[in-house]
């Protein structure tokens, strides 16, 4: 599949060390405040850690076309199709559903969501 240049570059973003670092820490944190139903908490921390880590990486200037062959950058360039990019972003309505009723059924199929792309041409 052909990848979207805009997709490309916005995935590629996420690949940044630092930009990585603050967002599986978001994860982690919000999905313990979910797993606990503290939604308004859950909400303040994943918009904290998520767009604090885009404004700085923003003001770093990053050139995202260097980080194309960085073991982070090659995890993210399978999302880079709109298909992908749709299984990447639609994979968190079961994994937070899961988190909130505590069901590790909605969790797993969240997680196989997001991980179906890095399997495609694999199976």
């Amino acid at each position: 599949m052909k990848s979207n240049e805009t997709l490309r570059r916005y995935l590629l973003q996420h690949a940044h060390p630092a930009k990585f670092a603050a967002e599986i820490l978001g994860i982690l944190a919000s999905g313990l405040l979910l797993w606990n139903h503290q939604w308004i908490a859950t909400v303040l921390v994943a918009l904290t850690f998520f767009l604090l880590s885009t404004l700085l990486l923003w003001r770093e200037h990053v050139n995202v076309e260097k980080l194309v062959d960085t073991p982070l950058g090659k995890i993210m360039l399978p999302y880079a199709t709109p298909l992908n990019f749709f299984l990447y972003n639609f994979s968190a309505v079961p994994l937070v559903y899961g988190l909130w009723k505590h069901s590790i059924f909605f969790i797993l199929i969240g997680v196989i969501i997001l991980i179906l792309p890095q399997l495609e041409g694999k199976l």
